[in-house]
């Protein structure tokens, strides 16, 4: 199959009228916010969407997207490859929507003045929500040994028996 680039912005209303399909790419240096967060720089986000209208009759975009990354090991600070991909259904919010009948795995996308909706940095939010919170090599792949894992020794103060906090009311109680 050919790539071909995604457009920038979409009118999600009038592809699910035209049942429309998008099959291409996004380049990863046109995600400021996500080569941010990762020590990727170049390479091609792989988008699918889908516009069509579901059961209800609602306008849907079903959006699929994959790319590859490198972030940074939180236990080692070294590079670390990470697959990144996410399946998400929009729905747009129109006038006419009621976000109550919304079915609850759809997500409403908003769109701006002209009915279009800036699809490339919906693109580039749900990858980064796709991305590991802290991502970290296995055990066995990682720099750091389990050894390593552990920093400073225990005191005497931590290996003696701690004070009963409740000493210091006794001093307090009157002799009878």
């Amino acid at each position: 199959m050919q790539k071909v680039k995604m457009p920038i912005e979409i009118d999600p209303v009038k592809s699910a009228q035209q049942r429309s399909d998008y099959h291409g790419i996004y380049l990863l240096e046109n995600f400021s916010r996500l080569r941010e967060v990762t020590l990727t720089n170049s390479g091609e986000v792989v988008v699918d969407l889908k516009c069509t209208y579901d059961e209800q009759g609602l306008p849907i975009m079903l959006v699929t997207a994959k790319t590859d990354v490198e972030v940074t090991c939180q236990r080692c600070n070294g590079s670390l490859s990470c697959s990144v991909n996410f399946t998400v259904t929009y729905t747009p919010k129109t006038s006419t929507l009621d976000e109550d009948l919304v079915p609850s795995d759809y997500e409403v996308a908003e769109l701006n003045e002209y009915g279009c909706l800036d699809f490339r940095a919906l693109v580039e939010d749900e990858l980064m929500l796709a991305l590991p919170i802290v991502p970290k090599h296995s055990v066995d792949e990682c720099g750091v040994t389990e050894d390593d894992m552990s920093w400073g020794e225990l005191g005497e103060e931590a290996e003696a028996e701690p004070a009963n906090p409740f000493d210091v009311l006794k001093s307090l109680k009157k002799p009878k």
